[in-house]
């Protein structure tokens, strides 16, 4: 039988990614991950690798470690290094000139430029300050970050002056940061028949060109929205000493019935903690338990609705999900939505076979299932850590805990203790009797009774923290769920709470956030196939997202088929989720995160998925026949691509006499040599065959009447658009672009 590679981890006590590091440079065995199984021959080689360090280790000389006594006869070993510690004090300020014999390391050691000076010690002038301000009551100031629309950075990287533009810049603007005068830039525009002023607002195509005269580059910068904690300079950069192990957040998904709450409580209880009356007080949808000495976090949310909802409103909770499915049933409907939600989560997927005490049970069934829809098991080469359980008996119940601690141990998930608490709102509601309340889970720092906190558009002070099993506590760590009391309003679902200095810095920011939102819904665009080829012009995607059902297994693969024989090179239809039966609520929440149309065959939506789409702006097609489905998908996979133009030629122009009018410019009498040409249409100016200006008439005249379009033959008068150096013996040449209609095939 072959042995895991993290079973032999654990015997030579390393870390599994330590683990695996060792067998590829050291070892030269290459495995995928620290679940892969390890042939006979190769556990050998691993074993006399070990046995040979420690050979070499006992050859090695040790020098016995100093003994002195406590006054009391007992002797006490402790590690003495004899060295020159001048540098040290000297650099501190507490340097005397000589060499300090002996300094002690152990758990008292001190650590000299965070230590606290001693009650004799004095004090360092910075210390003090920072004594002083906090006794004066100062506070930080309310920080709103914002993306400036004027684009104020330019930088010089070797040599090259760099200028960042972000969205309109006026040419005096542009030439102060330049570092030349206005003047100038509009007198060289002017020579090439361009007339601007100071306060001409200037394309990025022309700046370019500006710049490159005076050997510098102009960048475009696009506008990116802030997240709500950076808007407000709530991130905080963490250290990498700050930096601790945290317990990993787990979340349980799968079709109902397959045993999801009886898998929650047969966990919960056989990790009971001895003082709940052996009951279970289940006082929040999250709790802890203990394995190993180790905790892990379990967020008890109803399915899989509300893992999305969350990830709508950009909460990202869980590390690890489990997928369960029952050994009797196998795959069913809402297991492939919940696999679906649980990749688009992007987070490792642990199967838990439950109800494996049936008769009926056949667990082979279920990874022959899920291997069709991309979890294939480790025993059959695959990545994907499958568990047989029981819930009701009990059973694996330990194996299905060391797998989640393993695999949390790949993560390496880690985050900082000391900083101020941020976490997000799992649940909430308003309670007649103490007000409103939610419950949180702690992702950073460390929450406390009497913080200032803000999550949305409320805020608060924390006046109570109740844990999972229903006490009240002073504080909340990392990973840890708890239920706050002191909100002033109810805050929503998927809201990331953060501790704030003081409430009128609070106040400020909710303001703020209200503001945003009000003009962000009013702003809000709804999704529909009609509006695609627009946003895709904006956007740049290339895939049309789509969530498709239908009446049965069969059509919903023929209807998959159909739609992805659409796909070219240059767009794709991506098919997120396929499944049978009516369109759900679950659905509309799936497509509204993934930006994605609801395709049904022969299904029609519940009331509360209407009513969800309706909110949300998810557009949801339904249809009897197929080919009427392909169609609308073909016309808005043609309007994705990238139109193509062709320029038709139109005719040709010959300017005989230049003449100058005040207050207008030039204006050229002209006799149409070929072709017409129409007051509206694209121009450029010819000189000696070479193209000086391209762009619009401002004027077409004949005699002294405005004219729609003149022919071959025929004398008129002109004036263009921007360019005043128009010279006797140029050609006028005429023409259009044409957009030409794309088709898929």
């Amino acid at each position: 039988m072959k042995v895991r590679v993290h079973e032999l981890a654990k015997k030579y006590d390393m870390g599994n990614k330590e683990f695996l590091n060792l067998l590829k440079d050291d070892i030269k065995i290459t495995v995928s991950s620290h679940l892969s199984g390890l042939a006979e021959e190769d556990v050998k080689k691993i074993d006399k690798y070990f046995e040979n360090i420690n050979n070499n280790k006992e050859e090695m000389i040790v020098k016995p470690e100093k003994t002195t006594s406590n006054g009391k006869g007992d002797s006490l070993n402790k590690k003495v290094v004899e060295t020159e510690t001048d540098d040290i004090f000297e650099e501190e300020g507490l340097g005397n000139g000589k060499k300090s014999q002996q300094i002690k390391i152990g758990k008292d050691k001190k650590n000299w430029k965070g230590a606290k000076p001693a009650s004799g010690e004095k004090t360092t002038d910075d210390e003090k300050s920072k004594k002083n301000k906090k006794k004066k009551g100062r506070r930080t100031d309310f920080v709103m970050k914002t993306v400036d629309n004027a684009g104020s950075e330019t930088i010089e990287e070797d040599g090259v002056k760099i200028i960042k533009v972000r969205g309109e810049i006026t040419l005096g603007d542009f030439a102060s940061r330049l570092g030349v005068g206005s003047a100038e830039i509009i007198k060289k525009l002017f020579l090439k028949g361009q007339m601007l002023t100071i306060n001409s607002p200037i394309s990025i195509e022309m700046a370019e060109e500006i710049a490159m005269d005076y050997d510098a580059l102009v960048e475009k910068e696009e506008e990116v929205e802030l997240e709500f904690g950076e808007k407000f300079a709530l991130e905080l950069e963490d250290k990498d000493e700050d930096l601790v192990e945290r317990p990993p957040v787990i979340t349980i998904m799968g079709h109902v019935d397959h045993g999801k709450t009886s898998l929650l409580d047969a966990i919960r209880a056989s990790n009971v903690v001895s003082g709940e009356d052996g009951g279970i007080t289940q006082k929040i949808g999250a709790y802890q338990v203990v394995k190993s000495g180790k905790k892990i976090t379990f967020v008890d949310t109803p399915g899989h609705e509300a893992f999305t909802d969350m990830r709508a409103r950009g909460a990202q909770v869980t590390d690890i999900a489990i997928l369960v499915v029952a050994a009797d049933d196998g795959v069913m409907p809402q297991t492939i939505e919940a696999l679906s939600h649980a990749k688009a989560a992007n987070v490792p997927i642990i199967v838990a076979v439950n109800k494996i005490d049936k008769p009926e049970a056949n667990p082979q069934k279920v990874k022959q299932e899920l291997m069709e829809h991309g979890l294939v098991s480790i025993e059959w080469g695959g990545d994907t850590e499958f568990v047989e359980v029981s819930a009701k008996k009990q059973l694996n119940l330990d194996t299905l805990l060391d797998t989640i601690l393993i695999t949390a141990e790949i993560l390496e998930l880690k985050a900082n203790p000391k900083k101020r608490a941020k976490g997000v709102v799992l649940e909430s509601k308003l309670d007649p009797k103490v007000g409103p309340i939610a419950d949180i889970l702690v992702q950073e720092g460390t929450l406390k009774i009497g913080d200032v906190i803000v999550a949305g558009e409320v805020y608060g002070k924390v006046r109570a923290l109740i844990n999972d099993r229903g006490e009240r506590v002073e504080k909340v760590e990392l990973s840890q769920p708890a239920e706050i009391i002191g909100f002033n309003q109810v805050p929503q679902a998927g809201d990331t709470m953060y501790v704030i200095q003081n409430e009128q810095h609070a106040k400020r920011i909710v303001e703020e956030v209200a503001k945003e939102r009000k003009l962000s819904e009013t702003s809000k665009k709804t999704i529909s196939l009609e509006s695609l080829s627009e946003q895709f012009d904006h956007e740049n995607l290339k895939e049309l997202n789509l969530v498709l059902r239908a009446d049965s297994r069969g059509s919903v693969e023929a209807l998959r088929e159909s739609l992805m024989k659409l796909s070219t090179n240059e767009v794709a239809v991506n098919i997120i989720q396929a499944a049978s039966g009516a369109i759900t609520e679950s659905d509309v929440k799936l497509a509204e995160v993934s930006n994605a149309i609801i395709i049904g065959f022969h299904v029609r939506p519940t009331t509360k998925a209407i009513k969800e789409a309706d909110v949300n702006g998810v557009e949801i097609r339904t249809s009897n026949i197929i080919y009427h489905i392909t169609e609308d998908i073909e016309k808005a996979l043609t309007g994705m691509l990238e139109p193509e133009f062709k320029e038709i030629y139109l005719g040709r122009i010959e300017i005989k006499k230049v003449f100058k009018v005040s207050k207008v410019g030039n204006i050229a009498g002209c006799v149409v040599v070929d072709g017409k040409v129409k007051n509206d249409s694209n121009i450029r100016i010819l000189r000696d065959g070479i193209v000086m200006y391209e762009g619009k008439l401002s004027s077409l005249k004949r005699y002294k009447d405005d004219a729609k379009e003149v022919v071959a033959g025929q004398e008129c008068g002109l004036g263009v658009e921007n360019f005043n150096d128009i010279k006797e013996g140029d050609i006028v040449e005429a023409f259009e672009i044409q957009e030409i209609k794309r088709t898929l095939k």
